[in-house]
């Protein structure tokens, strides 16, 4: 009998999930409904999925948030942008992605913030891979 490795089966699963397009042609949109402490409170996102990564139509432009709390009648995502600009009432629309950050070389000797995004004042960094935020980690014992 072959054994099964739960952490790359599970790292399997969560990029065959996260590749998934949804081609019905419709769109959910939710709203806004509360703001605070760096969480958007959004309705409407029913098929909202855990660290699915959101947009906000602000005045000044969308922030993105990405979804932690997974209640019956509401999401709590998690701002990464100013908190400043958003406010109830805007909307909101899902990407369709899972939070994910670039992984490579390209990285070695950069100064990034949490998402891996510049903050060194050097050039955009181009990666050919990202890796997701939240995944199983790698096993310590073979």
């Amino acid at each position: 009998m072959k054994d099964i490795n739960v952490a790359e089966l599970s790292n399997e699963l969560h990029a065959a999930i996260a590749g998934l397009k949804n081609d019905s042609g419709f769109e959910q949109i939710g709203v806004v409904t509360r703001v605070g402490d760096g969480v958007a409170w959004i309705h409407g996102l029913d098929d909202c999925v855990f660290n699915e990564v959101v947009s906000i139509e602000t005045d000044d432009g969308d922030v993105e948030a990405f979804a932690l709390n997974l209640m019956e009648d509401e999401i709590g995502a998690v701002l990464l942008g100013s908190d400043a600009k958003v406010a109830a009432g805007q909307r909101v629309r899902m990407k369709g992605e899972v939070l994910s950050v670039p992984v490579g070389e390209e990285l070695l000797g950069r100064i990034v913030n949490p998402l891996g995004q510049p903050i060194d004042g050097g050039p955009a960094i181009k990666t050919k891979q990202t890796g997701l935020v939240e995944r199983s980690a790698i096993g310590v014992m073979g």
